[in-house]
């Protein structure tokens, strides 16, 4: 499975937001999510689903960087990145 590392990525998110592990039905819930994201990216696929599954936004790209201009980022902006990277380095090698 190719998008292992963004699915890794995208529990990692909402595990440090609720502060506790995933159980494995979480996960399933959340892999499901993304499979009915309408996006076309995985990176977006996976924001959709966070959001889906906390019924609450994350920070975008935009905020980030922002932020970044003027503050340290969060270790929540860290793992969003990571995620984003994710997606995008899946997206790279589908090209």
């Amino acid at each position: 499975m190719g998008n292992g590392r963004c699915i890794r990525a995208t529990f990692d998110i909402i595990e440090y937001m609720i502060k506790k592990e995933l159980p494995d039905t979480s996960k399933r819930l959340i892999v499901y999510y993304l499979n009915e994201s309408k996006s076309e990216s995985m990176a977006a696929k996976a924001r959709d689903s966070i959001v889906r599954y906390l019924q609450t936004d994350i920070p975008t790209l935009d905020e980030i960087r922002k932020r970044s201009r003027t503050s340290e980022l969060t270790k929540l902006d860290h793992l969003i990145l990571k995620m984003e990277y994710e997606g995008r380095q899946l997206a790279d090698q589908t090209l």
